[in-house]
């Protein structure tokens, strides 16, 4: 079932909506809550809250593109999940922890909503090579590994690549007056 047809049932509310959205967006979801969750029943429960979430958002929201609609979805919800499991002692260990060792913190959503544009803005100007490493590590929240087989790069290459986007990263910001020496 293509995208607009499934749309089209989560706004008549017709429930075929939910088997639908699993079958071509399962996959998906399970993968990126599993990358953020690392347990496999965590975040099973997390995908299936994730299909609740798009039937209770889609109406109101008239998503352009359903797989990055689902994906997004599908990142927060884990994001979301994992902020409360930290929050009762237990630990995961993320790629963003990485990168914030030099992300400023944000207080506001207009704050963060900045800081991501300019995160876009720097992301324009780099290579090809870089900015899928880079999106595929701290959005998708893959492994070195997982990266360098996908890319057909070693692992020594990807690594590299996300340590000099990190550092060029760090310096556009420090020159944007984000972060400070």
């Amino acid at each position: 079932m293509d995208d607009s047809s499934i749309v089209a049932l989560l706004e008549s509310r017709d429930e075929s909506a939910i088997p639908a959205l699993m079958e071509k967006y399962g996959g998906l979801t399970r993968s990126l809550t599993g990358r953020i969750l690392r347990d496999s029943r965590d975040a099973e429960e997390c995908a299936s809250d994730v299909f609740l979430r798009l039937w209770m958002s889609i109406p109101p929201a008239k998503p352009k593109n359903l797989a990055a609609y689902t994906a997004k979805t599908a990142r927060n919800e884990a994001l979301m999940r994992l902020r409360r499991n930290r929050s009762a002692g237990i630990q995961n260990e993320l790629p963003l922890d990485e990168a914030a060792l030099f992300l400023p913190g944000v207080e506001t959503q207009a704050e963060a909503n900045e800081l991501a544009e300019s995160i876009s803005r720097f992301l324009e100007n780099e290579s090809r090579d870089r900015r899928i490493c880079f999106i595929k590590r701290y959005w998708f929240f893959m492994s070195v590994d997982e990266i360098a087989r996908e890319t057909g790069m070693t692992q020594s290459k990807v690594k590299s690549l996300l340590f000099r986007t990190r550092n060029a990263l760090r310096k556009y910001l420090e020159k944007e007056g984000y972060l400070y020496e």
